[in-house]
């Protein structure tokens, strides 16, 4: 969009993946509205955005606190006037076979993965749809096409997000909106049950940096096209 600063809002900014998708953006010119759990991780991503000449702002809280998120969504559009982009990235999971798996910590993962998504597709779709412009990018995971032993709760989740964003895509780019979902293999991140610290795995495993790098793919693709679905794979797989 010329003329003017991207605005971008990103969630599960405090670390990994969305960390590096925000400051991609962040150099590539967008002001910055970012999200996450930890307050001191995103008060340094936020000093750090804005040492590249950009504006940013931080809220710290739950994904799933719909009063939270519409709050820090009206404050981020009374400061900086509009949302361009919503990078849906916060997530968790937890890896079990089924038969060990308890109901409440399926019902984290839907809560974070899946309702989190909600909220804040909810709280910014309004005025995209008024501007009749905008980009919605949810991070789901090759988990959500893939199955795998131990994935049973964590791949239920994933596999709701594309549907959900499939689904979206298609009710509203009659507005110009764009909607689209990210599905990457393992990524080299704290997620990954500490298998970035393996020297035997590294450059066999993507890194936050890619996933940010296709982000950027899809926010500066022409605004007649729509990539609705990227996967992601590493070049040398294990």
């Amino acid at each position: 969009m010329s003329g003017k600063k991207q605005v971008t809002i990103v969630t599960g900014a405090s670390k990994g993946i969305g960390r590096s998708i925000a400051l991609k953006l962040a150099n590539e010119g967008h002001t910055l509205s970012v999200f996450g759990r930890n307050e001191n991780e995103l008060k340094s991503l936020v000093e750090e955005i804005n040492k590249l000449g950009n504006e940013s702002i931080y809220f710290s809280g739950d994904v799933l606190d719909k009063k939270f998120v519409n709050k820090s969504v009206e404050e981020t559009l009374k400061k900086f006037g509009q949302v361009d982009n919503l990078i849906n990235n916060a997530g968790m999971g937890i890896f079990k076979k089924f038969i060990d798996s308890e109901l409440e910590e399926f019902q984290r993962q839907v809560d974070t993965n899946v309702y989190g998504i909600y909220n804040f597709t909810k709280a910014v779709l309004q005025n995209m749809i008024d501007r009749k412009t905008g980009t919605i990018i949810n991070i789901a995971s090759l988990a959500g096409k893939n199955a795998f032993i131990g994935g049973t709760m964590y791949s239920a989740t994933k596999h709701a997000v594309l549907g959900f964003t499939k689904s979206l895509m298609l009710e509203v780019r009659e507005y110009n909106i764009k909607v689209s979902v990210v599905c990457p293999g393992s990524v080299e991140t704290d997620f990954n049950s500490g298998s970035h610290k393996d020297p035997e795995r590294i450059g066999k495993i993507l890194t936050p940096n890619d996933i940010a790098d296709a982000v950027s793919l899809i926010i500066n693709l022409p605004i007649s096209a729509n990539l609705s679905e990227l996967d992601l794979r590493p070049t040398k797989p294990k």
